[in-house]
């Protein structure tokens, strides 16, 4: 009897919405490491053209965060920067908080607690 592939989920799953006109909210679940920070790169590369007043990365969902989930998140911020968007992250858990932290990156990633603070700070 041959087995059967049991397909898995994929480390990483974007979404986003739009709470209110100019802005942006994109929620990021799962793993950002080497394999999946391209797919971050690639779903934040019209965010920027589409926004005039900010853009909310919710990583509350973020289960890992490897370097190049962090130079992802340098970029983003350098974009943001660019397009005169502000670019606001949610933290929260401890794998996201930790890591910008370690890597000395709180002064140009600063995390919001929640959503809600994000949004109106």
């Amino acid at each position: 009897m041959a087995a059967t592939a049991v397909p898995t989920p994929p480390l990483l799953q974007i979404s986003s919405t739009q709470p209110e006109p100019g802005s942006l909210v994109v929620e990021v679940d799962g793993e950002v490491d080497a394999a999946s920070a391209p797919e971050l790169s690639v779903a934040l590369e019209p965010v920027w053209a589409a926004v005039s007043t900010r853009v909310v990365l919710d990583l509350s969902r973020v289960t890992f965060l490897g370097t190049a989930g962090l130079a992802e998140l340098l970029r983003a911020a350098d974009r943001a920067d660019a397009a005169g968007v502000a670019l606001r992250l949610v933290g929260g858990t401890r794998c996201v908080d930790r890591a910008i932290e370690v890597a000395g990156l709180a002064g140009r990633l600063p995390l919001s607690p929640d959503l809600g603070h994000a949004m109106h700070r």
